[in-house]
């Protein structure tokens, strides 16, 4: 578990990072190229994993069926390049960090309840209390601040 945990916050810095470099490489070289470079990387670093799998014999030697649905997360990869890239340096880091790990929060709590990670977590009163304290946070760090008293 303690893998796990170190690995959720790497995330968490990694996505942070990624969309303030996203955000001003697209200032100075475009947008579009900003996300083909990148899409090469993520391509690039694919095929190892893929090569690595492959010769360590860890990948399955038959692939059942599968819905088209689970191949979107490539979609959702585009969707959160092109947001953070156009988003970082319009809100700063904070507020978009912010609204994003609001929006995560909300949106994973869903996922839970329905089970659609292959695990059902129950909504109850105490994550809903959770969600309220990422509300306030949110709000927090929105709010514009106070004028300095000179």
């Amino acid at each position: 578990m303690p893998l796990m945990i170190l690995l959720a916050l790497l995330l968490g810095i990694a996505v942070c990072l990624q969309g303030t470099a996203n955000g001003q490489l697209a200032g100075r070289i475009g947008l579009p190229l900003t996300l083909t470079i990148n899409s090469g990387m993520v391509f690039l670093g694919a095929l190892g994993w893929l090569a690595i799998a492959h010769f360590s014999g860890s990948t399955p030697a038959e692939r059942g069926e599968t819905s088209w649905k689970l191949y979107t997360g490539g979609v959702f990869g585009l969707v959160i390049i092109s947001c953070a890239a156009v988003a970082y340096p319009r809100l700063g880091a904070g507020v978009t960090t912010t609204l994003a790990v609001g929006a995560q929060v909300v949106t994973a709590l869903i996922l839970d309840q329905l089970g659609a990670t292959g695990r059902q977590v129950p909504l109850t009163p105490t994550r809903l209390a959770g969600v309220a304290c990422v509300a306030l946070g949110v709000w927090l760090v929105m709010r514009p601040a106070a004028p300095s008293a000179q």
